[in-house]
């Protein structure tokens, strides 16, 4: 699973509302062949929009912060973002897992980072656990997380807790417990 947020996990004065965990989830099988058809469509956008095979493609510095990437007219940059998105889901063997922590109304103190991780991450593991994901089927699946740099030390030690210690709380309709 390719892990990236958007939004930040504070709470004071924070510049957004809310903190989302997107991870693309590829089994191990496919993810060369959805490799080389993401590169294949990336050298479509270079030569089609003069992106570079480098430049980071990430709607949100597309839209509204795109720097560098203002010499493609935003009509082009919308298009590019459809593009990818209508390629994803024609990838019939991948999934999606989103995570939206609304921040507002959450007392001093709440831990945005750690629901939000811990809540992916345990999504992750029971829809492997239970051969839940589409494509191919492993008789013992295995899962693993790829992430970008952003909390390394605090994602690590979470990481490192949940393998020793990780109720799940139960639906608030099933009354207190794990």
């Amino acid at each position: 699973m390719y892990v990236d947020e958007s939004g930040d996990d504070g709470l004071v004065n924070s510049p957004t509302r809310y903190y989302v965990l997107t991870g693309l989830v590829v089994h191990e099988l496919r993810w060369r062949a959805y490799l080389e058809e993401i590169i294949t469509l990336r050298r479509q956008f270079r030569q089609q929009f003069q992106l570079k095979l480098r430049e980071e493609f990430h709607a949100g510095k597309m839209l509204t912060r795109p720097g560098e990437l203002a010499r493609i007219a935003k009509h082009d940059r919308l298009t590019m973002i459809r593009l990818f998105a209508d390629h994803l889901a024609r990838l019939t063997d991948i999934n999606l897992i989103n995570i939206v922590v609304d921040k507002q109304g959450k007392p001093a103190g709440f831990g945005v980072f750690e629901l939000a991780w811990k809540t992916l991450i345990q999504r992750f593991e029971n829809t492997v656990s239970h051969h839940n994901f589409p494509g191919p089927q492993n008789a013992d699946e295995r899962g693993a997380i790829y992430c970008d740099h952003t909390q390394d030390k605090k994602l690590t030690n979470l990481l490192r807790q949940m393998r020793r210690f990780n109720p799940i709380p139960n639906q608030p309709m099933f009354g207190a417990g794990a």
